[in-house]
């Protein structure tokens, strides 16, 4: 097995830290940014480290690009017991789970609750069935309102009409855009404050005008929501 060993360089007056796999079966140098933004360098046995060092110089930007990427992932999700008492969220708030049997399947706001309504209220399936179908039907309506309203509230967008949207599960995402200019989001970004809500939806519709993560799609962002490094940050410090 090769060995793996830390290095840095710097890279216009930042430090830019991977990891240095050798291998004696490798004959290209590949570079690779993993979700936890962590570098890691695989090289053939025989590379110098000069060679080595310039070639990470040479795709910096490449890979200060995919770390900034990697930043909008939602983090892993709490492992849920669909039990009585278990706290869940919706636009930033906590509520506890009510959980009470009814004839059929039902889902309410009720003060500091989640009133879970089923036919079995013993049946964690059933109960969790339920509240994803809250959420996905939730998640459409405030989405829905949430690009309305971005798409209205600035001329740098440029929309000439309301980009369709779909909600689904998206492990890695909160969002991302198609070549046919559909919008996909998270099903759990509803569960998120409002800003950090609007900040995902500005995000992807400034990427139907700027497809990259270049200085001209920030430049746009920042145009059209001039306080998204406030949500972004909290976005990052939230967890679902």
């Amino acid at each position: 097995m090769s060995e793996v060993h830390p290095h840095a360089i710097d890279v216009g007056g930042r430090r830019l830290e991977y990891l240095l796999r050798r291998s004696v079966r490798r004959r290209r140098l590949e570079i690779s940014v993993a979700p936890d933004r962590q570098v890691t360098v695989t090289a053939p046995a025989t590379a110098t480290t000069e060679r080595i060092e310039l070639s990470v110089r040479r795709r910096a930007g490449w890979i200060l690009r995919q770390q900034r990427a990697y930043e909008d992932l939602p983090p892993p999700p709490t492992p849920r017991q669909w039990v009585a008492g278990e706290t869940h969220r919706y636009l930033g708030r906590q509520y506890r789970l009510k959980i009470v049997r009814g004839a059929c399947a039902a889902v309410r706001l009720s003060g500091a609750f989640f009133i879970v309504s089923v036919p079995k209220p013993d049946d964690r399936q059933q109960v969790r069935r339920a509240l994803e179908g809250w959420y996905r039907e939730h998640a459409m309506s405030v989405l829905t309102n949430r690009v309305f309203v971005a798409c209205t509230s600035t001329t740098w967008l440029r929309m000439v009409e309301q980009p369709r949207i779909l909600v689904r599960e998206m492990r890695l995402r909160w969002g991302s855009v198609t070549s046919n200019g559909r919008i996909y989001f998270n099903v759990d970004l509803v569960k998120l404050p409002l800003g950090c809500v609007d900040y995902v939806v500005t995000h992807e519709l400034a990427h139907l005008r700027v497809p990259n993560h270049g200085p001209a799609f920030w430049r746009l962002l920042s145009r059209c929501m001039p306080d998204w490094e406030r949500w972004k940050s909290r976005l990052l410090r939230e967890s679902i």
